[in-house]
């Protein structure tokens, strides 16, 4: 095992309890609760955003779909009072000036769903199908204010139960942060790297995938304590664990898998 993978298993292994169950975000249950994180999960301390789910759940519970989102903006007099009664949260879209808030992206995206005949988890995914990038739904999705870039779906897909995983400009970073200096980061050496970890630690690569995701893009924290790792791994690996000079990274999502970045 090479050192770069000791060291993604290591940070990985924290968002693992005792029986190897991933502790990263998701709800099976309610494509409500889905938009909802995905949508402040962007550009938000993690915090703001469980504190938006939970007072939502405080009021409607778990199991909404799309259409009770929908329902609860509405009675509640439209976005903006919605977002100061219910979610206590009136935060931009986005840092432009006259940016609309992402509570009124929350009611266009339940929009979109009703659009294509979506209300729960399983209707979002059966129409994903195998490309989430070529589906009309993710068109009307990134066509919402702020949401071109493509991170609030993946956002979106990751806490439905997706399969799905992107190697874009964050999560390469944070898997370059790890590599050695003198490997070529491919998209290729990045998903290596991923189901090394996942053998490593008794687990599948969609679970390190779902963890390498939330923490590359701040939806969970990782503050690992790295103490007695390097005693475990032997001499010579305590150096600086900064990230190499990588050059030429880009964010993209639509990415030739074995293109450097």
């Amino acid at each position: 095992m090479t050192t770069s993978i000791a060291r993604l298993a290591r940070r990985c292994e924290e968002f693992l309890d005792d029986d190897g169950r991933p502790l990263t975000i998701g709800y099976p249950t309610s494509l409500a609760l889905c938009i909802l994180d995905a949508i402040y999960a962007t550009g938000s301390h993690p915090t703001a955003v469980g504190n938006v789910v939970d007072r939502y759940i405080a009021q409607h519970g778990t199991d909404d779909g799309a259409k009770s989102l929908r329902y609860s903006i509405a009675a509640t007099g439209g976005p903006v009072v919605w977002a100061e009664l219910v979610v206590c949260n009136l935060k931009p879209a986005s840092t432009q000036p006259g940016a609309v808030l992402k509570a009124e992206v929350v009611d266009r995206a339940t929009r979109v769903m009703a659009d294509h005949g979506i209300d729960t988890v399983d209707d979002l995914l059966g129409a994903v199908g195998d490309d989430p990038f070529t589906c009309e739904l993710s068109r009307s999705w990134l066509a919402l204010p702020s949401q071109s870039s493509g991170i609030s779906w993946m956002h979106l897909l990751m806490l439905a139960g997706s399969r799905h995983f992107e190697v874009d400009f964050r999560v390469a970073c944070y898997v370059a942060e790890l590599a050695e200096t003198d490997v070529d980061l491919t998209v290729d050496y990045v998903l290596e790297q991923i189901d090394a970890a996942a053998q490593c630690l008794g687990v599948e690569a969609e679970v390190i995938e779902r963890i390498v995701w939330q923490v590359s893009h701040r939806r969970i924290l990782s503050a690992p304590d790295t103490s007695d790792f390097f005693a475990e791994v032997g001499p010579g690996f305590g150096d600086e664990m900064a990230a190499p000079a990588w050059g030429g990274l880009t964010e993209t999502r639509e990415i030739t898998r074995a293109a450097p970045f």
